[in-house]
């Protein structure tokens, strides 16, 4: 395999991975990236994640056949109103069989005392269920750091980026570029979140690296709430809403430096 003359080996070795998961390498090749994964930890954990990666993708994408029933009501709509379907004959029952129903009202004023509870203790199960979110999404950002690089695609160029998103997921987020206030963009990475795909933009701040982890909500309106601010685990952690997104970014930076790199996102994303 030829290869410029500027690539590095990691580089080499990346690119061998990917086409190896692929099936696209030849026998010398599979042998050559087959025993560096075997001597390189980092190259065996990138292996690791994108093997995971692929598997979510694959499982999310698959297409869903329309049943036989369905088939037969779209068949029957095309033919005419005529025969749609038949029509109902209406049978009234006697009391005593109205009577014997009684059991069901009393089941389905159960169910909705249940529901109503239930959603009492949505209420307190949601913080929790936050923190357990922001501690996944701080964990995946501290195995990024480790890896060989903390990204899927390198470009700061958010006409790279953001197709390269397109092609790997139904929705993607904004990509803004803020490199003329001191953060640019360095690329994106597919995280896989509570078994779900989700993208992650890359930024950078001098030697520090921000994630910005655009989790979908499908039918979210951009709100001009104040961001939430929290630490975890010694990393600043903040979280807002956007279009169609839930966005939480995390980084080593400081709160005030992160606070600034948020509030000229959204400003960004605004004006756009």
């Amino acid at each position: 395999m030829n290869k410029p003359s500027s690539w590095s080996s990691r580089e080499e070795s990346l690119l061998l991975l990917n086409a190896y998961l692929d099936n696209e390498l030849d026998a010398a090749s599979v042998l050559n990236i087959e025993r560096q994964l075997a001597n390189d930890p980092a190259l065996r954990a990138e292996y690791d994640r994108l093997t995971q990666l692929r598997a979510v993708l694959s499982s999310h994408l698959k297409s869903e056949v329309a049943s036989d029933a369905f088939r037969k009501r779209i068949a029957m709509l095309a033919e005419g109103p005529e025969t749609q379907f038949p029509k109902e004959t209406f049978v009234p029952l006697p009391a005593a069989a109205r009577r014997s129903n009684d059991w069901r009202h009393m089941a389905a004023a159960a169910v909705f005392a249940a529901a109503v509870t239930g959603m009492g203790m949505y209420g307190i199960l949601r913080p929790n269920m936050e923190a357990s979110e922001i501690a996944a999404i701080v964990a995946d950002h501290q195995r990024s750091l480790l890896a060989a690089t903390p990204f899927d695609v390198a470009s700061s160029d958010r006409h790279t980026v953001k197709p390269w998103f397109d092609s790997k997921l139904a929705l993607s987020p904004q990509v803004i570029d803020l490199s003329s206030d001191g953060f640019p963009l360095a690329g994106g990475r597919v995280e896989v979140i509570e078994g779900k795909p989700v993208p992650v933009l890359v930024y950078h701040r001098r030697a520090h690296i921000i994630s910005v982890v655009a989790i979908p909500k499908v039918g979210r309106k951009t709100t001009t709430e104040p961001s939430l601010a929290t630490t975890k685990d010694g990393y600043s952690v903040i979280r807002w809403h956007g279009q169609d997104f839930d966005y939480i970014v995390v980084s080593d930076l400081a709160m005030n430096e992160l606070d600034e790199f948020v509030m000229r996102w959204r400003q960004a994303a605004a004006e756009r």
